[in-house]
């Protein structure tokens, strides 16, 4: 995409990239540990994914200045299977409201998002089969391998559309399977990611445009879905296949014809620290627990009684040793993993004490709620979301936030500003956005010239009058 998520300070210079990849005919086959990267079998694996290689022309649905708006950009994918569904990113496909896709044979064809998912920047798209049938178009999709059986040193292949270069592959190796960011939280345009699992880190180049396609094996199948580097230094990262497949079986088994498919986690509400050279001061034997850095307001895990500086030994009945940075992302994946609403033991220790806690897990929620555009007063809102919530130490997630104003419109007149939250239209209780929007088009088809919100802002409360002319 022409658009790149904005990566954590010590990654600020990364690019986005990816590739797309097919296979049809058989790859390579070989009895090596792992195969080479020798001229022959690089052109064979080549050849066989690139008939599942694809441009993305996506247009994603964005808030400015109170109005939504279209944000365009091009991306790669990798067709992955007969229903003519595509991988990307959700930095290239999330939030899309039109997609155009470009096949291997250079047909060109509406495609719609079936699904995305932030917390691992992957999206779904699936092909309008009703006009590759029309067209009597034939396509190809890939074969995915495994990442778990991914080696440092292994060769690998990049295969996407570079700066709108399409069927473009560049060739490296995997230089580390445990990357992580860690501290620095990622995010792309606000939306969380990359907490759930580590990186594939590879050297083979990657640039703009590669975002969403596949990295490949020597044996034609792919391991990682290609998604961000840095400029000019070799350090280039996928997500690995296997988290992939995941989210691509949680988006199909719940993508229907008027809701996008989701991927449902669970959440306790803390957020952990490595137990790396904190051993000694918390007189803790090496590689056992993790510590308790925070703990969310109202979350479960405060609710059990769980506090900063508590020492976690295990959860669920799984052992919690983190010594280093990169076991942090495996930890959070098996929490997510438990059933919502399930009542889950925690082992701890507390000033050296053991302690024991039930938590019932609750449905993890982004900071980042949807949003919608209030076009008669000028602005747009979003939902809040307990995360939200949590993070302004608001009391409840009641009411929505005001994102942006268009200058000149009610709104703006009113004085609303950007971090408000609106929790009464015309004395009636606003719970969340969908509330909010009802309130609004019944307002704007009765076109009431004066509308009374109630808004927190900050610790305080008050009034504004909108003042609307049709």
């Amino acid at each position: 995409m022409s658009s790149y998520p904005r990566a954590a300070a010590v990654l600020a210079a990364l690019i986005v990239g990816l590739g797309g990849c097919a296979a049809k005919k058989s790859a390579p086959q070989t009895s090596e540990p792992f195969p080479s990267a020798t001229p022959q079998r690089v052109t064979d694996v080549t050849t066989t994914v690139f008939p599942a290689v694809v441009r993305l022309d996506v247009a994603q649905e964005v808030y400015n200045d109170g109005k939504r708006t279209l944000n365009r950009g091009i991306g790669s994918g990798v067709i992955f299977d007969e229903q003519g569904h595509v991988l990307t990113n959700f930095h290239v496909a999330g939030r899309a409201a039109e997609i155009y896709v470009t096949l291997f044979n250079k047909e060109r064809i509406s495609a719609k998002l079936i699904g995305d998912d932030h917390w691992t920047d992957l999206a779904v798209v699936q092909l309008d089969m009703a006009e590759v049938a029309k067209k009597k178009i034939t396509f190809s999709h890939a074969n995915l391998g495994s990442s778990s059986d991914l080696k440092v040193g292994q060769d690998v292949i990049a295969v996407g559309t570079p700066f709108g270069l399409a069927r473009t592959m560049t060739l490296g190796v995997v230089s580390n399977l445990e990357r992580t960011f860690y501290p620095q939280q990622e995010t792309i345009d606000d939306y969380e990611t990359g907490e759930f699992s580590n990186w594939i880190q590879m050297d083979t180049p990657i640039a703009p445009g590669n975002s969403g396609g596949p990295l490949v094996d020597l044996t034609g199948k792919i391991v990682g879905i290609n998604t961000r580097g840095i400029r000019g230094q070799a350090l280039n990262f996928a997500i690995p296949i296997d988290t992939a497949k995941e989210v691509i079986a949680a988006i199909l088994k719940t993508a229907t014809a008027d809701r996008k498919g989701r991927v449902e986690r669970s959440d306790i509400g803390i957020d952990l620290k490595p137990m790396q050279d904190l051993e000694a001061y918390y007189e803790i034997d090496i590689n056992k627990g993790v510590l308790v850095n925070s703990v969310d307001r109202n979350s479960p895990a405060a609710k059990a009684g769980i506090k900063p500086q508590d020492i976690i030994l295990s959860v669920n009945g799984q052992p919690a040793n983190i010594r280093f940075p990169e076991e942090i992302a495996p930890l959070r994946h098996v929490i997510s993993q438990i059933p919502i609403g399930q009542e889950v033991p925690v082992e701890a220790l507390r000033g050296g004490k053991p302690m024991s806690f039930k938590v019932t897990t609750v449905k993890l929620e982004s900071a980042v709620g949807e949003e919608r555009e209030a076009k008669a007063w000028g602005m747009s809102a979003r939902d809040v979301t307990r995360a939200y919530a949590n993070t302004q130490q608001l009391d409840d997630d009641l009411g929505v936030v005001v994102t942006s104003l268009t200058k000149g419109y009610p709104a703006d007149k009113a004085e609303l500003e950007p971090g408000d939250v609106i929790r009464f239209v015309n004395t009636k209780p606003i719970a969340d956005l969908e509330a909010f929007m009802k309130q609004f088009e019944e307002s704007t088809k009765k076109k009431e010239e004066k509308v009374l919100l109630q808004v927190l802002r900050g610790r305080g409360q008050r009034d504004v009058l909108l003042r609307i002319s049709y």
